[in-house]
């Protein structure tokens, strides 16, 4: 077990797992409050390059890079968690391309042809685009030319263990995963339960840039160094059914059910952020549903498959300036930082 340290300590990449396991052997103890490094690979382990063959399909991916996306690292022990507790994932920093100086996307013949028919795949895929990052900056290529554009970094996977262990990170459940939310970026706190004695946190999959609903499958991939800070939230009046997002803009909440439908996890979003609002502010049901109904706002994350098959994150999500100028005017006092 560790204490406390004036610098983050690093959980190496080679530190890596596919899944999130509650028996996984934890990389790192830490204490509640500390700020960790945690050095991430890309969702292709490093593996897809300039130099990488054509891939037409998915399974040629997955067989090129070794059979697996979306690497995390090993978990995290967060010694004062307990079932019950809730974690929050302070996002302090993301430093993009840390073990190469590129982020890379990758378009499939089979992702194209569900998104937009069999004429539209043999238009635009298979597809390979290299971006080099140059610090804050992508330097995309499009076939008018090299466009430099500011990078956007997001974390596409985070997550504490389930209770039991799952068979791939690529769907997101209550504990977290897969979620491909463009606010996990620096700035936000990420709010997850806890399932298991320490928590056991993973994350991963950072993106140097990603429009809503990542609909080729792949945002703009990257290796990166995050730094974080970790904290336990004890009050056992606040029960997570979903992860939920805070930062100085807004709330929000995540609908990430494994396998489930679009029109699910809006549902799974919209009542929790609604509930968070009642916990968090004194509202009644119908007040904190109105509010919602007229002020609040509904992002769709990842998109790929919209049916039971594919996996869908959606985030449902309020302005601040709006939830206090409601509330001023009705006396219970504006949600916390970290509500």
């Amino acid at each position: 077990m560790t204490i406390s340290r004036p610098h983050p300590v690093r959980v190496p990449a080679a530190a890596h797992q596919f899944v999130f396991d509650p028996d996984a052997v934890p990389a790192l103890h830490i204490r509640s409050g500390d700020t960790i490094l945690v050095e991430t690979l890309d969702c292709f382990s490093g593996r897809l390059t300039a130099e990488s063959p054509p891939l037409r399909d998915d399974q040629d991916v997955l067989d090129h890079i070794g059979g697996r996306y979306n690497p995390v690292n090993r978990p995290i022990f967060v010694t004062e968690a307990e079932p019950g507790d809730v974690l929050a994932v302070d996002i302090i920093d993301i430093a993009l391309g840390a073990r190469q100086g590129f982020a890379v996307t990758h378009v499939a013949d089979d992702w194209a042809r569900q998104f937009g028919g069999e004429d539209f795949a043999g238009s635009v895929a298979p597809a390979t685009v290299i971006a080099r990052l140059d610090g804050g900056t992508i330097m995309l290529p499009l076939d008018g030319g090299l466009i430099a554009c500011p990078a956007r970094p997001m974390i596409g996977t985070i997550g504490t263990a389930p209770a039991q262990s799952i068979s791939s990170l690529l769907y997101g459940a209550s504990h977290g995963g897969n979620l491909d939310c463009p606010l996990i970026r620096p700035g936000a706190t990420v709010h997850l339960p806890v399932n298991v004695p320490g928590a056991l946190l993973s994350l991963g999959d950072v993106h140097a840039l990603m429009g809503d609903g990542e609909i080729t499958g792949t945002a703009l991939e990257t290796s990166a160094d995050v730094t974080i800070r970790v904290r336990v939230e004890k009050n056992r009046r606040i029960s997570l059914a979903t992860p939920r997002l805070s930062d100085d803009d807004c709330l929000g909440s995540l609908g990430c059910a494994a396998r489930g439908s679009l029109q699910t996890n809006i549902q799974i979003a919209v009542r929790d952020l609604a509930l968070s609002l009642e916990q968090a502010c004194g509202l009644s049901p119908g007040d904190a549903l109105q509010l919602f109904n007229l002020f609040g706002r509904i992002t769709v994350n990842q998109a790929v498959g919209s049916d039971a098959d594919g996996w869908s994150s959606v985030l449902a999500h309020i302005a601040r300036s709006d939830l206090d100028r409601v509330l001023s005017a009705i006396s219970p006092a504006p949600a916390s930082r970290h509500s």
